[in-house]
């Protein structure tokens, strides 16, 4: 696959399984039948809390068999979140991923997000000071 058509899965991943617009089953179509399902769980269980989430991708970029896409999610804390009961904190929070292409689909994924900012933001983690 050329540079561009990497850039486009990557890109339809992020606008179906981190928006809450998208179709989770989509995960089927576009990660190695090893990492679909915990890709769409993964997403299903972020949406369950923060089913508004709205995520847009701030620079991507490709080279070989990897892309990395640096993003911004934005939601409503709105469901249980990895224990935490709904507040209705609006958040926001960035991240970097780095995926891994093979056969036209997401073989690899490593990401690294600010959940030390999202656990402050929904109070799981007080502010300091």
């Amino acid at each position: 696959m050329s540079a561009q058509e990497n850039k486009d899965l990557v890109r339809r991943e992020q606008e179906q399984l981190w928006n809450h617009t998208g179709d989770l089953d989509a995960a089927q179509e576009l990660f190695a039948a090893d990492q679909a399902e915990a890709a769409k769980q993964q997403a299903a269980d972020f949406r369950e809390g923060f089913p508004d989430v709205v995520s847009t991708i701030e620079d991507l970029i490709a080279e070989g068999d990897k892309v990395v896409a640096h993003w911004r999610s934005r939601a409503t804390h709105q469901g249980n979140y990895m224990g935490i009961p709904p507040t209705g904190n609006r958040i926001e929070f960035t991240g970097i991923s780095i995926y891994r292409i093979e056969e036209g689909k997401i073989a690899e994924e490593w990401t690294v997000e600010d959940q030390f900012g999202l656990m402050q933001q929904i109070g799981a983690i007080p502010e300091p000071g």
